[in-house]
């Protein structure tokens, strides 16, 4: 446990970066195995998902953005800055 707390945050974050990385990486596999499974058995195709993608989904990055709250207090916040 020593060696975690020598790590720099530098360090730390690409390696947190690599495990996460590693697990994705095995859920596509159990993905696959899960979809591969559940269309070989028999079950009414019409209640299948139409993709691997909608039974398990993995990459559902959303869009990380600011709210119009959040931008419009930011940009009060540097006019306020550019005054001064």
């Amino acid at each position: 446990m020593s060696h975690v707390y020598d790590m720099t945050w530098a360090e730390f974050l690409i390696r947190q970066h690599a495990y996460h990385r590693i697990e994705k990486n095995e859920w596509y596999k159990v993905r696959e195995m899960a979809y591969a499974s559940l269309i070989g058995s028999h079950i009414d195709p019409k209640k299948l998902p139409k993709s691997k993608e909608k039974f398990i989904p993995l990459d559902n990055e959303v869009e990380k953005g600011l709210s119009d709250s959040a931008r419009n207090a930011i940009l009060k916040a540097q006019q306020e800055y550019n005054k001064k």
